[in-house]
């Protein structure tokens, strides 16, 4: 059914719940479809109804407080949460996502809201080393034969991720606070041990709301990280941005935002010519989700960049525009499992047009190089008991180069365990 078919199915059991407040399936029903519509105060009422004829029912009670969690209103929220876990007849895969809903409740009514996302896991690439398709490659505008410690090589990576995110609140009525990001992440190759990567980025500044409590807010920040590669310093960022967080209404979330990194690379006996990467970095950006379909459980998701990136070294600068959407897929976990866990597959597609400055006469005078990529995924996020999981992810990546020095593809599978907390 669409939105206007849902209304005129809720207008029609509201009138037969008015005639006969105890009939438990029209309840159920009108709650379901207002909840689908958006309208939790409905719902809740519904629900409520329910409850006041049947009061046994530990699902109808998740359900209100998960909409109660929804509208902020966390202590109604709670006291439906402790009621499910106190009745001893509640199922243990209820229980399980009551715990999930009350370290949501707790992070929510907490001043300072801090969560941490970890995995550590092994990685396969078939071209780690971002290989060429073939080892004929140009030099100086001339056909030459790439050097074999250059040519597309496959190699084995053991990673480990964190990510953490604090919310400092100031306790008004705007939604007011300081938010920081902190993202930590190293990679060791099994052999080529000149791309092993170790990244850490800080991004920190206020949040400020426009208008209530739970609408738009803007969030200036400043950014700075370090790169190493293949055990040296490689690269050094210094930089700010602003981004608005809009929720449009419960099922969409637009944030357009803009960024600017001044970037200092370093030359190193690996990378003998990596500072003439240094310059400047414009990104602007709309990153956009929603809900497709509650009952289905499908999402969507979607990121819109452009980036203009200077260098001191001409040919190194270049333009780039990228697209990549993806559409999650939330299920209950198979039986196998042992959990009442929900698992998330998000399949993903992208592209991206990368024209650069000039030619570079070291590779050809004459050719100015322009990337075609487009590049397709799959990522799977699973929990198995409450924060542990487990995230498998698959990618497939094709360029397309005027330069063939740069046309290549490549294969990944990444693995490994995962907690939240």
């Amino acid at each position: 059914m669409n939105d206007a078919e849902k209304r005129i199915a809720a207008d029609i059991l509201f009138k037969r719940l008015l005639l006969k407040p105890d009939d438990l399936d029209a309840g159920f029903k009108y709650a379901q479809i207002e909840t689908e519509l958006g309208d939790y105060e409905a719902a809740i009422g519904a629900l409520e109804r329910i409850l006041y004829y049947n009061p046994n029912l530990p699902r109808v009670k998740l359900q209100l407080g998960v909409l109660y969690f929804h509208l902020r209103s966390y202590e109604m929220a709670r006291n439906y949460f402790d009621a499910v876990l106190n009745d001893p007849d509640t199922p243990d895969d209820v229980r399980n996502e009551v715990q999930t809903y009350i370290i949501a409740v707790d992070k929510a009514v907490s001043v300072n809201q801090l969560s941490i996302y970890g995995q550590f896991g092994l990685a396969y690439q078939t071209n780690a080393n971002a290989g060429p398709n073939s080892p004929n490659v140009l030099a100086l505008g001339q056909n030459a034969l790439l050097s074999p410690q250059f040519q597309k090589t496959p190699d084995w990576n053991a990673f480990g991720l964190v990510t953490v995110h604090d919310f400092y609140d100031f306790q008004d009525q705007h939604g007011n606070g300081w938010e920081t990001d902190l993202i930590a992440y190293y990679s060791q190759q099994f052999k080529v041990t000149r791309l092993d990567l170790g990244l850490a980025e800080l991004r920190t500044g206020p949040r400020i709301g426009i208008g209530d409590y739970g609408g738009p807010s803007i969030h200036p920040y400043a950014i700075g990280n370090e790169l190493t590669l293949g055990g040296v310093n490689y690269l050094n960022t210094l930089g700010g941005g602003v981004s608005l967080n809009w929720p449009v209404n419960e099922n969409l979330t637009i944030t357009p935002g803009v960024e600017f990194r001044n970037r200092y690379f370093y030359n190193s006996e690996n990378y003998p010519t990596a500072g003439g990467q240094s310059g400047g970095q414009w990104i602007g950006y709309v990153f956009g989700s929603g809900l497709l379909s509650a009952p289905l459980g499908l999402g969507w998701q979607g990121r819109v960049s452009y980036t203009e990136s200077n260098a001191t070294y001409g040919p190194y600068a270049f333009h780039d525009l990228s697209i990549d959407a993806g559409v999650p897929y939330s299920f209950s976990a198979p039986a196998f499992a042992h959990t009442a866990s929900v698992w998330t597959l998000t399949p993903a597609a992208g592209f991206s047009y990368t024209p650069y400055g000039t030619p570079d006469f070291i590779v050809d005078p004459f050719i100015t190089r322009i990337d075609k990529q487009w590049r397709v995924s799959a990522t799977l996020d699973a929990t198995f008991y409450r924060n542990l999981g487990f995230t498998l992810q698959v990618q497939y990546l094709r360029t397309y180069s005027t330069v063939p020095n740069y046309s290549l593809q490549d294969f990944v599978v990444a693995a490994g365990p995962t907690f939240r907390f």
